[in-house]
């Protein structure tokens, strides 16, 4: 008897959803933009209603069936947003990588190996202010308070030794265009050496 009575309340409710599907149908094609995702949201609710009926205690069935709709279709959006956003699309026909060439790798490690080296050799204590300021976003004035020291110092020394990182890295991306240059030459100069 009680298997029966569920079974006619699942039925009910079968019933009054199919009768309210183009509402739910409406619903969810406005939250997904697409007819055939709502057609699918609005599939799986009917599939969780015929698998697991809806209370006894629900007096408005209707209202609540298209909450159903409305959720799952957000969190269905929400799923299908963060992973679009953890690909990186490639436009057809770029043979570049978004990651950069081995050069620019090499380029980029050269570049930060000088930048370390030039923060390494500054004064302990300049050192501490660069790295708590660009490192650790604390304002200049709080290093300033901290070290017990004015605030015009601690600007004047972050200035120098930011100016002593940039100079380190220019340096050492003017020193990697002249060895690419060389080596493009010596390579040009065996060719033609080849060729006579």
């Amino acid at each position: 008897m009680i298997a029966n009575h569920s079974q006619s309340t699942s039925n009910e409710q079968l019933q009054t959803a199919l009768h309210a599907y183009p509402k739910l149908l409406s619903v969810a094609r406005r939250i997904t933009g697409c007819m055939s995702l709502a057609e699918d949201v609005v599939q799986e609710v009917l599939l969780q209603l015929v698998s697991k009926p809806l209370r006894q205690d629900i007096a408005a069935p209707t209202p609540y069936l298209m909450r159903m709709v409305r959720n799952l279709a957000t969190d269905h959006m929400r799923r299908l947003r963060y992973e679009r956003g953890l690909f990186v699309e490639e436009e057809v026909g770029d043979s570049t990588s978004a990651y950069g060439s081995p050069e620019e790798h090499l380029r980029e490690a050269e570049a930060y190996k000088a930048f370390r080296c030039t923060v390494e050799a500054m004064p302990a204590r300049t050192r501490k202010f660069y790295e708590e300021h660009y490192f650790d976003d604390v304002p200049q004035n709080i290093i300033a308070k901290e070290a017990g020291v004015s605030c015009a110092l601690v600007c004047g020394l972050l200035r120098e030794a930011h100016s002593r990182c940039l100079a380190a890295i220019a340096l050492e991306a003017d020193q990697a265009m002249a060895s690419g240059r060389g080596h493009k030459r010596d390579r040009s100069l065996r060719a033609g050496e080849l060729r006579a």
